[in-house]
């Protein structure tokens, strides 16, 4: 059997890896850029960074000993060993508020009864699925939804909240937690440098350069030439209609031998046009001296490439107090795929056509899903483990559901 896939992300170099270990010798991945996707690690001054945060984290054992087959797990570089996020409401860096929201969060308010009343209302009432806004309201109360959440969706996703639908909340879903801990529990941490295993999940499969297309009868053309193959395991959209949100990284290397920020991840959900700054050497230490902040910027229609880089500049020089000894951005398309209910509805359409065809749509991309590592490597996994299912035309579509039903 020839097998294409088109993509080498993590989904793509995992469902290569796997129908290796299976036995498919005949494998081809196209990717346009490098090996790894927006996990292939750079370094700059020996700090690792990757397209925004790239942490390894799951919950569940079998995808933990993937890992660990390929990589060792450094844990968070702080006292608790464990990520921390932290979120700015008024754009300093002065009093920030913890993240995911806990009860302690309250009492930032002037008036933190009138706060634990609406999360005591929230803790007893049944979620609100109309659409994301009202499900926030529903599961934090709304003074929790108007400071955290709903200005950040907006600069995240480029819509209001309340056009947004709730498909992926109902397998990955917004509660009070009692700590603020990002990942819980979860196993967590930061390999120093994810290419071997990229490269290693890759071994014996021939790696093609090119841009891929998709027209609307689902037919996929790499430089103009429909691509022909037994079968195609996609991690790129079934659908240029599919609607997604870019993303635009203002990288920044700040002269410092310490960290700049509260912890790794600080959110700004009511002031400027980035939604957060990641500080990678609290992804994963080394001793350097500087430190590089990636300032994330979503965005549709207009580019503003300049605007960015200026605002970015901007804090670092006036919050931070810092000097910039270098600055860069890598700005990329179809980062985050839109959860509207014509953007589902399309999916599912596509999904259905793909009974008969010879497609099998897996990772961000391809299921049109806000999912992390670990998830995408489990859709590389399945593919191999229920091929069969796969490419049984009564099965195919329920097993595919199957996949993305898990989302995290």
């Amino acid at each position: 059997m020839k097998i294409t896939i088109l993509g080498a992300g993590p989904a793509g170099c995992a469902a290569a890896y796997f129908l290796r270990r299976r036995g498919f010798k005949d494998i081809t991945i196209y990717e346009k850029e490098k090996i790894g996707g927006c996990a292939f690690t750079n370094f700059y001054n020996k700090i690792p960074y990757e397209f925004g945060p790239q942490v390894m984290f799951t919950d569940k054992e079998y995808l933990k000993l993937v890992f660990e087959q390929f990589l060792y797990c450094h844990p968070p570089p702080n006292a608790k060993k464990k990520y921390e996020y932290s979120v700015s409401i008024d754009g300093t860096i002065d009093d920030c508020h913890r993240f995911p929201v806990t009860m302690m969060n309250a009492f930032k308010f002037r008036n933190p009864i009138k706060v634990l009343c609406e999360m005591a209302g929230a803790c007893c009432a049944r979620p609100d699925y109309s659409n994301f806004e009202n499900y926030c309201i529903s599961r934090l109360g709304k003074t929790f939804y108007e400071t955290y959440v709903r200005n950040y969706n907006r600069k995240a996703w480029q819509m209001d909240p309340k056009d947004m639908d709730t498909d992926w909340v109902h397998f990955r879903p917004l509660k009070l937690q009692l700590t603020s801990s990002r990942f819980g529990k979860q196993w967590q941490g930061h390999p120093g440098n994810y290419n071997p295993m990229w490269a290693t999940m890759t071994e014996g499969v021939k790696l093609e350069t090119g841009d891929v297309h998709v027209n609307g009868d689902l037919e996929y053309c790499i430089n103009g030439s429909r691509l022909k193959t037994d079968l195609m395991i996609t991690t790129i959209s079934m659908s240029q209609d599919l609607e997604f949100v870019n993303t635009c990284l203002v990288y920044v290397a700040l002269k410092s031998d310490t960290v700049v920020m509260p912890c790794a991840f600080t959110t700004f959900p009511n002031t400027y046009d980035f939604t957060r700054i990641f500080e990678y050497r609290q992804q994963f230490y080394v001793d350097s001296q500087c430190t590089l902040l990636s300032f994330d910027f979503p965005w549709k229609g207009e580019y503003k490439k300049d605007r960015y880089i200026e605002q970015a500049l901007w804090f670092s020089k006036h919050m931070l107090k810092k000097e910039v000894a270098e600055h860069w951005i890598d700005n990329r398309t179809k980062i985050y795929p839109l959860s509207t209910r014509k953007n589902l509805n399309l999916f599912n359409e596509l999904l259905k056509k793909t009974a008969r065809g010879n497609i099998i749509p897996i990772g961000r991309a391809g299921s049109h899903a806000y999912v992390s590592k670990d998830t995408c490597i489990r859709m590389g996994m399945e593919v191999a483990d229920h091929l069969d299912e796969l490419t049984d035309p009564d099965k195919k579509v329920t097993r595919l559901l199957e996949i993305r039903k898990d989302l995290h």
